[in-house]
């Protein structure tokens, strides 16, 4: 018979290292909570240091890259390991400012700018009246070069306004402020999750199925008035989204 060796008979007696999250679901998340924060695109993720960092058994880590990888988050392969995927972390609080897009490397591609008349639903949101009609401003939303989301934003117009269309409009903002000369006070936004439906995975070039962010945005003027909406989808594995909230002074 073999003789056990001095490291087997070591490891057999070293006590074995807690594990204080050794739950899939919260390692998942801090993981994926990582990918966002703290890890640039490409960075190597090896899983003896998550298995330290996380402080879960390795095959919690392994189980959680593996749906980090189904997701598109992470890629993983013989001989190159896990790396992370490039990811954009928008924030929520400053989406309203233009020059973000240039800091994000960002821009977008006009799909279609039209003139139509505005579907009762769209009379009743912008506060229209009956025959109005609406620029329809769709784009895809690329990020370095790659795409990462559609854009279709419809901005209530007036018949004056409608002479006003010269050139394509890089984004509603920009076409509400620099051309149509109005003034955006807020934005209203709503945030779901969606798949990516046959057409939108086409134009994408992803698979159709794919986790989407959908997001809607209201932007009303600096009285209140609402002035257009935009309905936006994104590669849930390409952005994400932050922000910032403060909690009042309780009174003294």
């Amino acid at each position: 018979m073999t003789g056990i060796t001095a490291r087997a008979l070591y490891q057999q007696r070293r006590p074995a290292p807690e594990r204080s999250n050794n739950s899939l679901r919260r390692t998942y998340d801090l993981l994926r909570s990582s990918l966002h924060h703290s890890l640039e695109p490409g960075a190597s993720l090896v899983e003896e240091e998550l298995v330290r960092t996380l402080s879960s058994s390795r095959n919690t880590v392994r189980a959680a890259l593996q749906l980090l990888a189904q997701e598109g988050l992470v890629s993983r392969g013989p001989k190159v390991g896990t790396m992370a995927q490039g990811s954009i972390l928008l924030p929520f609080n400053d989406l309203l400012d233009v020059s973000d897009k240039v800091a994000y490397r960002m821009n977008t591609e006009v799909l279609e700018m039209s003139v139509m008349p505005a579907p009762s639903i769209l009379l009743k949101w912008l506060h229209l009246p009956t025959g109005a009609s609406v620029l329809l401003l769709e784009m895809l939303v690329l990020q370095d070069g790659e795409k990462v989301g559609l854009s279709v934003s419809y901005v209530g117009l007036t018949s004056d306004q409608q002479e006003e269309l010269v050139g394509q409009p890089p984004d509603a903002i920009r076409f509400l402020e620099d051309i149509l000369h109005v003034r955006i006070g807020e934005a209203e936004t709503t945030v779901s999750t969606l798949a990516a439906d046959a057409q939108t995975a086409a134009l994408l070039d992803i698979a159709e199925g794919t986790p989407m962010l959908w997001l809607e945005d209201f932007l009303r003027d600096e009285e209140g008035a609402p002035l257009a909406v935009t309905q936006l989808r994104y590669r849930g594995d390409r952005v994400a989204f932050s922000a910032k909230a403060r909690r009042p002074s309780l009174a003294s």
